[in-house]
């Protein structure tokens, strides 16, 4: 008979011999080759499973360590630029901390003192005390104090004109407590800044960097290092913010381009420091308006307005090629009145005379110190300016040669 192979055709199944035995051995090999069959399927799909699935875990965290990259990059990348087109210097950006300790060595206590007789005397006519005038009795007193900042490792020190007005004698305290006695170099109270000098002699001194004010922003941050209130509280430090730019302010016939911060400023931090963020001067402190109910508004001479004045305060002790009248005004409902005039001036050379009453300078109508300061201020010295007062009821043209101004 023919044999058959085995297979699992219902044809061979029923012809064939022996069918038991064979049946048995069909089942066994039958169940051993599903077994392996499914072994092998399982491990084909639980592999192919672990390998996609590490798989995608692998690119799951590449991509999210790429992703990581390229934001840190990003990150950095933007910060970079934004600090490039804000300041477009790429400096680093200092902590107040850090801006404390680079710069407050810099800026130093300025006092102002003046001389006053220690004897005085009883007049029974009068009822009063008095003086004497003899200056063999006399002691140098502090009537005033304030701050500087040295801007020079050679001893040179910006301060405001206000600050030493009227000294006669001024004396430095750097931030260690040493004392040395100053000399002005000149000073200009038109723009309300002084330059000092002080021999340090073998003390080393810390200059402070001036920076560029011109790029000041509102919001920056605006650190302010001084004296307030004198020596007591010396080396103060306050932090804020920059409120505003270009602050046009008039005070007491002068007018001022300031910075306006929210820093705290107060009496003796005049001619101290405010700082921006790289640890550079952008301002010099002067004014805080202190009226009820106003709180946060300092405000500080911008240091590129600054710069030019200091230079010529260096060189010449003030600032050259400015004209000067020679008069001071008081402003009054009725209109404008001479209040007085300056000695050796071209106003005194014309003979202007205090309550004269000013109508016309040059033709135009005036009611305020500052539309006379903007005609004056468009000619130059040796130029004349033409008054139209009134006097004793009588109406009458001076023609005012204009001078060069001391600063003064």
């Amino acid at each position: 008979m023919k044999k058959y192979p085995y297979t699992e055709s219902t044809d061979l199944v029923v012809y064939n011999k022996k069918p038991k035995k064979e049946k048995k051995q069909r089942v066994w090999l039958t169940a051993l080759c599903s077994a392996l069959a499914a072994s092998i399927f399982t491990a084909g799909v639980f592999g192919t499973g672990m390998y996609f699935t590490l798989k995608n875990t692998d690119s799951v965290q590449t991509q999210s360590t790429v992703a990581s990259a390229v934001t840190t990059e990003t990150d950095s990348s933007s910060s970079s630029s934004a600090e490039l087109t804000t300041y477009k210097n790429g400096k680093k950006v200092l902590t107040i901390p850090e801006i404390a300790a680079l710069v407050g060595p810099s800026v130093v206590g300025v006092i102002n003192k003046t001389t006053v007789s220690t004897q005085k005397y009883y007049d029974p006519f009068s009822g009063r005390y008095y003086y004497s005038s003899d200056s063999e009795d006399a002691e140098t007193v502090e009537q005033g104090s304030g701050s500087g900042i040295i801007f020079q490792e050679d001893g040179y020190i910006v301060t405001n004109q206000h600050v030493i007005d009227g000294a006669d004698e001024v004396s430095v305290i750097l931030n260690t407590g040493e004392e040395f006695t100053a000399t002005i170099v000149g000073q200009d109270t038109k723009t309300d800044l002084a330059v000092l000098k002080i021999d340090p002699g073998t003390t080393e001194l810390t200059a402070a960097t001036l920076g560029d004010s011109t790029t000041v922003e509102v919001g920056e941050l605006a650190v302010a290092i001084g004296n307030p209130m004198g020596q007591e509280f010396s080396g103060s430090v306050t932090a804020g913010i920059i409120s505003a730019v270009n602050r046009t302010m008039t005070i007491d016939n002068r007018t001022y381009n300031l910075l306006q911060t929210d820093a705290a400023i107060n009496s003796g931090n005049s001619g101290g420091a405010l700082i921006n963020q790289y640890g550079e001067v952008i301002g010099i402190n002067s004014v805080k308006l202190s009226t009820t109910g106003v709180e946060g508004m300092g405000f500080a001479i911008a240091i590129s307005e600054a710069k030019p004045i200091i230079e010529e305060l260096m060189t010449s002790g003030y600032v050259t090629g400015r004209p000067f009248v020679g008069i001071s005004i008081k402003e009054t409902s009725y209109g404008l009145f001479i209040a007085g005039v300056t000695e050796g001036s071209g106003a005194e050379e014309a003979g202007l005379k205090a309550y004269d009453m000013i109508l016309e300078v040059d033709g135009q109508k005036v009611s305020s110190s500052d539309e006379i300061n903007e005609i004056r201020d468009s000619k130059q010295v040796g130029d004349y300016l033409t008054f139209k007062i009134l006097r004793d009821g009588e109406t009458m043209e001076v023609q005012v040669r204009l001078t060069e101004s001391s600063g003064e």
